[in-house]
């Protein structure tokens, strides 16, 4: 097995990627955009969707089901879709949070956590 450099679907430094629920890939870039792959598995073809994320970038993407997913960032940004990433409402309970978010994670539907620094643990409490 090797590694071996395959071209960016999009111009933008990718920050972060991952898998979505359905199997499709997310990526996140400079900037705070997010991008969700036109199908399934391992594709070319990506779409930017539209986030409002008060200027600051999205750092980590957390599926809780298929439809529903979290997306953490700086300066205790969190939004949420229920349409599996076609649009996203910002969570403003997390307005008050001093703190980058930095990772979002699911254990399963009923549990989850997002990690900030300074200490900062928000769990999910749906």
């Amino acid at each position: 097995a090797f590694w071996q450099p395959h071209n960016r679907a999009v111009a933008r430094r990718i920050q972060n990627m991952g898998w979505r629920a359905d199997g499709g890939l997310w990526l996140l870039v400079r900037g705070g955009g997010l991008f969700l792959s036109k199908g399934t598995g391992i594709t070319e073809e990506f779409e930017e969707v539209p986030v409002q994320s008060r200027g600051f970038g999205i750092l980590d993407v957390g599926y809780r089901s298929q439809d529903e997913a979290w997306a953490a960032g700086g300066s205790g940004v969190l939004l949420k879709t229920t349409n599996g990433g076609k649009t996203w409402i910002r969570e403003k309970a997390a307005d008050n949070i001093a703190a980058n978010l930095y990772s979002v994670k699911f254990i399963n539907e009923k549990k989850g956590f997002v990690l900030g620094n300074d200490g900062v643990l928000l769990q999910y409490l749906g």
